[in-house]
């Protein structure tokens, strides 16, 4: 139990505990345990796994596996890419197939056919132009294609390299070495005779670190073993071993995970489920070259980021509390969370304060409550608490002011020693007092009674306070600091909104993070103004910010952590993010300390993050580019990459062009899916993709975060995916790319083109044929329409004289009946005055006269008679109308014989369409009289109702 409890301290020396990231079999869909672990140059994991051969290149796992589908046990990967392998049963090599993955081939067939049956092959290595392969009973050495056993005197226990040289552990001849093709003895008395050395590896000029799988660790140096850390050894399965750097290891065990050791074999960090570890029976330990430690466990695949710039520091592994803020008085490193503060010794003059060896300690007293802020005043430590503020001393702590949560100390001026602050309180504001070097409060300050969380004052001497839910307060103090007032400033007084605000003092100038960015008050105008000096956080949600001594400023949002990097040639800030701890941060309640360059510490929702901002710049090294896996699809899909090769994949062939030596898929394929990725893991894995699809594509996509892309419906043409990923630095990487061709439809082939091209010259032909027949065809019709149209010409030139002679006859006809009808009415005129002038003659007779007036009336009977004489015009106008009219009046009176002469004349006007009214006025009667006697013609003619009297004289 002494021992449990004393290897528990152990595991706690250093302060920074590193992250951890798990994959689940559910994730990697491998087997239950992994055995082996290996890096190529390209930077793909591989993992020897129960089920095979598991890859890992930084998003997409694969997962290639044995003929027989048995374990792989050992792995070793040569300087071309070539992957050996040793299973149960089998080893070969696995080789890398642009549209397959890995194809493994099996080195079976040429074993020895007297040592073909064996069993596990448990360490496979390479040592100059050979590979060993190493089984309990019979070592094989490929070289070439020639395979050559190594029998063992009893039992092979273990074979491994170190600084080139091959060496293996016999059960009865202890450690031997593989020299000019024999085994000689190196250590033939071993300590261990009965136990079997786990790893062996170099550490330093002509020394080798060795350990056993009873978890014994020594130091062999000119042929002698020294045992390292005797006093600690337990005894338990240890399997696995890996060199960190210079002066620490990783070792793999089966019951409390993995111990990070140092060249003394003393463990000066454990990490196990406590830490991050979802399983801590370790069978396989691996140190990449981003320094990030692999672990493999039942079910679970682990990464530790141990070379990270970034670490935890959690204080209490038992119950995590969240940190709010961290400060580090007299050597002493404090951290005030959600239950008390917290604190630990630092090493004075250790750059990296988390490699501290030390452990957290809960600072007596200042439990039961939240521990908000730690300030330094005066030479001396107080804590703003949820009870109240305290003073630290030591271990313990002084209460300086309870009743009421305190938030925030503001000193109200800057001459040592500093006389008065201002506490801001849950409920306003109170004074606190530094007399003889000791603290009093003088209690509540009368005012508006309100939460003051932050506080600031600017060189004009006014203090600003924030609430996040109201806006910014101005506050003014009496002159006897016993009051105060505040007023409110809003939106209306140039703020963005009412809310998220707050007021920070950034290189001795107060700004005010808003949801826009930051701003400033300006005295002139009486409003808030966006800051020109800070435009670099233009739009920028800030919730926390501080500058640090090199005038960066490093800022809080909603759920990043990021610094400000400040130019002093441009006086502007170009702006970093941390990815890798984003969301770990405390949410609303923000805080950063900027001890130096090399210890930056943020409140976490697990303690607090500790970022060597100096080291994270140093370690950032420039991404790579990696394509993952093409997928082409048709009517079903096609693999026509599988994702290992890193750079170009077009290989130009002896006597072929470079487009000869692409891919060239059929029109059928026409949509394509691109995976991509970057060897980077662990705190390294968070990056971002840009691509583009030369022959589609005009311009780069945006950034992503996102690792696959595709593209529909592409015409036959030449294609070149293009792919590149850049970190948090803006660090990109060489751009990777594959190219291939997509062929056309065999109706755009070249056979299909030669073919159109004679089908259209037996086209043009057979038209240039067509045409003369058809022309042929054209001027015989030409000439039997040119016939046509003369004889039709000639008809119509007959036709057309004719019509004119019609005309003129037409013409004529209508001007003699004109004339027939003026010299009808006139005649008629005539006529009828001639019948008037009888009248009148008749009278004049009748009257008596004198001689004188007798010989008047004889002159006037005269003139009568001569008139009278005229009535013979009728007959005339008679002969002459029915000439002109076909004898029509001659045709009435043979048909009507019963018609008078005055019946003949109206029969006579109305043939010639004269009105009832023209009628009445010839006949010198009323047109009444014109109606009655045309009543009477109707009788006399036998006219029908329904016919017009002049329609029926028409017939005639």
């Amino acid at each position: 139990m002494l021992f449990s409890a004393f290897s528990n301290a152990l595991a706690q020396d250093l302060l920074g505990l590193p992250l951890v990231y798990n994959y689940s079999k559910s994730i990697y869909q491998g087997g239950s345990r992994t055995w082996d672990i290996k890096q190529d140059s390209h930077g793909i994991m591989y993992f020897g796994n129960s089920e095979g051969l598991l890859t890992f290149d930084g998003r997409y796992w694969k997962t290639f596996s044995l003929p027989n589908h048995t374990n792989i046990r050992s792995i070793w990967i040569d300087a071309d890419d070539r992957i050996y392998v040793g299973g149960q049963g089998d080893f070969g090599y696995f080789e890398r197939s642009p549209q397959s993955g890995l194809v493994y081939r099996s080195l079976q067939d040429l074993v020895p056919e007297k040592y073909r049956n064996f069993a596990d092959i448990w360490n496979t290595v390479g040592v100059g132009q050979s590979v060993f392969f190493r089984g309990t009973n019979v070592i094989f050495e490929l070289k070439g294609q020639k395979i050559q056993a190594h029998p063992a005197a009893v039992e092979w226990y273990y074979m491994g390299q170190s600084a080139g040289t091959l060496y293996a552990q016999d059960k009865k001849n202890g450690l031997l070495e593989f020299r000019d093709n024999k085994w000689t003895p190196y250590l033939k008395d071993l300590p261990f005779k009965n136990v079997k050395i786990a790893s062996l590896m170099p550490f330093g000029k002509d020394r080798m670190l060795v350990s056993t799988l009873n978890n014994e660790t020594y130091a062999l140096q000119n042929r002698k073993l020294m045992r390292l850390n005797v006093q600690h050894s337990d005894g338990s399965y240890t399997p696995s071993l890996a060199k960190i750097d210079d002066s620490t290891f990783v070792v793999g065990n089966a019951k409390e995970g993995c111990h990070i050791r140092d060249l003394a074999g003393k463990t000066i960090q454990q990490i196990g489920v406590r830490e991050g570890l979802q399983n801590k029976n370790v069978t396989a330990v691996f140190v990449d070259r981003q320094k990030n430690i692999w672990i493999g466990t039942d079910n679970v695949i682990s990464v530790i980021s141990y070379g990270s710039a970034i670490r935890y520091l959690r204080p209490n592994m038992e119950n995590d509390v969240t940190g709010y803020s961290v400060l580090i008085f007299n050597n002493v490193l404090y951290l005030s969370s959600s239950n008390g503060v917290y604190y630990a010794d630092i090493k004075s003059k250790l750059a990296d304060q988390s490699r501290s060896p030390s452990v957290f300690s809960l600072l007596q007293g200042s439990d039961g409550g939240e521990a908000w802020r730690l300030e330094q005043l005066n030479g001396q430590l107080l804590l703003g608490h949820n009870k109240g503020l305290f003073q630290i001393l030591g271990h313990s702590i002084k209460p300086l002011s309870q009743g009421i949560g305190t938030w925030k100390l503001l000193p109200l001026n800057m001459v040592y020693p500093i006389k008065e602050s201002l506490i801001g309180t849950y409920q306003g504001l109170e004074l606190l007092d530094f007399q003889q070097g000791t603290f009093s409060t003088k209690g509540p300050l009368d005012g508006l009674s309100d939460s003051f969380r932050f506080l600031e004052q600017d060189e004009n001497g006014t203090i600003w306070a924030s609430h996040p839910y109201r806006g910014i307060y101005r506050i003014t103090l009496s002159k006897d600091t016993r009051s105060y007032r505040a007023e409110l400033y809003t939106q209306k007084n140039g703020l963005p909104a009412d809310y998220q605000n707050y007021v920070f003092k950034i290189k001795n100038q107060v700004v005010f993070a808003t949801e826009k960015g930051l701003y400033q008050y300006d005295y002139t105008k009486k409003m808030f103004m966006p800051s020109k000096q800070f435009a670099a956080f233009k739009d920028l949600t800030i919730r926390y910010l501080k500058d640090d001594q090199d005038g960066n400023v490093w800022f809080c949002t909603k759920k990043t952590v990021g610094v400000g990097r400040f130019d002093s040639g441009r006086e502007t800030y170009h702006l970093i993010n941390f990815p890798e701890i984003a969301g770990m941060n405390t949410t609303g309640f923000e805080h950063i300390y900027s001890f130096d360059r090399n210890n930056i510490y943020v409140g976490a929702e697990k303690g607090a993050i500790h970022i060597n901002y100096d080291k994270y710049l140093k370690q950032s090294i420039k991404p790579i580019a990696m394509l993952s896996q093409i997928v082409a699809t048709g009517k079903e899909d096609s693999l026509i990459f599988a994702g290992f090769f890193s750079n170009t994949l077009r290989v130009k062939q002896s006597g072929k062009s470079l487009k000869d030596s692409l891919l060239q898929l059929p029109a059928v394929f026409n949509s394509f899916r691109f995976s991509f990725s970057s060897p980077s893991y662990g705190m390294h894995q968070h990056l971002e993709f840009s691509y583009k699809l030369s022959g589609y594509d005009e311009h780069w996509s945006s950034w992503t975060p996102q690792s696959e892309k595709s593209y529909t419906n592409l015409s036959d043409g030449q294609y070149t995916f293009l792919v590149k990923v850049r970190n948090n630095l803006n660090q990109e990487s060489d751009v990777a790319e594959y190219s291939f061709i997509v062929l056309p439809p065999w109706y755009k082939t070249l056979w299909a083109k030669i073919a159109y091209f004679l089908l259209a010259m037996l086209g043009v032909l057979g038209l240039v044929r067509v045409r003369k027949i058809e022309r042929r065809k054209q001027q015989l019709k030409h000439e039997q329409q040119l016939a046509q149209l003369r004889y039709i010409h000639q008809l119509e030139i007959e036709k057309n004289e004719k019509e004119i002679v019609k005309l003129n006859n037409e013409k004529l006809a209508h001007e003699v009946m004109a004339k027939t009808k003026e010299l009808a009415s006139t005649s008629m005129q005539l006529l009828e005055n001639s019948g008037a002038l009888i009248k009148v003659r008749d009278e004049l007779a009748k009257l008596d006269t004198g001689e004188d007036e007798t010989s008047n009336l004889k002159r006037i009977n005269t003139l009568l008679k001569d008139i009278e004489k005229n009535s013979a015009n009728w007959n005339q106008f008679a002969s002459h109308f029915d000439e002109l009219n076909d004898g029509f009046l001659n045709k009435l009176k043979e048909r009507h014989p019963g018609l008078s002469r005055n019946d003949l004349k109206v029969c006579a006007y109305l043939k010639l369409h004269f009105t009832s009214k023209q009628i009445a006025q010839l006949q010198n009667i009323t047109v009444r009289g014109v109606e009655i006697h045309r009543y009477r013609l109707r009788k006399k003619l036998q006219v029908e109702t329904e016919l017009s009297l002049n329609e029926y004289l028409n017939t005639i």
